[in-house]
């Protein structure tokens, strides 16, 4: 930022006497310099995309193996997995009931299931009963109002099997919420779950994902399900 910074103030403060040539030399220098930010930046993000691209691959070839899931289980979960917000986040379909039973629910209103195969990948990865998946349920709404509270909440990664790292809400809405990011733990694009208490009513393990962070890091802006 100093180099950009040193450079603009090269360009106001120049002789009007310069030759013609020697300012464009000038222009197409700090020109040139412009680009190479651009191209890096876009080269790093491309990088960043590629590495997460890798890691959830891992992370969902793992997964199968784990559960011993054949070719036929797999293609399967594949097509189901096009029902996410993000495909790409395919292994949430072996680690979370609720992005597997929404994102089921969403296919199965588009193409016909074998049961046969189902009953096969709950059997393996335990995640509930065929007849109990196929049940009409609707998916969460994700647009609402948001409303300002002061609770205390829960988060912990996905993977876990409950929320236990206490966090504090702000704000809470059918579609997501904004919490304190405890220690700055989770990142923009982590899957968590989360459980809170409203009221009367208690909210247990609510599968979501970040979709920023804000005041340094401190805060989650949080959107529930993955459907």
């Amino acid at each position: 930022m100093e180099q950009v910074q040193e450079i603009i103030r090269m360009l106001f403060t120049r002789d009007l006497k310069t030759s013609p040539l020697e300012t464009a030399i000038f222009l197409i220098v700090v020109l040139g310099f412009f680009a190479f930010l651009a191209v890096t930046g876009v080269i790093r993000r491309r990088k960043e995309q590629k590495r997460i691209r890798n890691f959830l691959n891992d992370k969902w070839d793992s997964l199968c193996r784990i559960y011993q899931l054949n070719a036929d289980e797999i293609a399967l979960l594949e097509d189901i997995s096009a029902y996410l917000k993000n495909p790409e986040k395919k292994y949430l379909l072996l680690v979370n009931y609720q992005a597997f039973h929404d994102s089921l629910h969403a296919y199965s209103r588009e193409h016909t299931l074998d049961k046969q195969l189902l009953e096969s990948i709950t059997a393996k990865t335990k995640m509930g009963k065929t007849e109990a998946l196929m049940e009409e349920l609707p998916v969460q709404r994700r647009k609402s109002t948001r409303k300002a509270v002061q609770v205390t909440g829960y988060v912990a990664p996905i993977e876990h099997s409950d929320a236990h790292i206490e966090a504090r809400i702000y704000d809470l809405s059918r579609g997501g919420c904004k919490m304190e990011n405890p220690n700055k733990r989770f990142f923009q694009g982590d899957d968590i779950k989360i459980s809170f208490k409203l009221g009367e009513k208690e909210y247990r393990n609510i599968p979501a994902e970040v979709v920023r962070t804000s005041s340094f890091g401190k805060v989650l802006h949080v959107s529930f399900g993955h459907v």
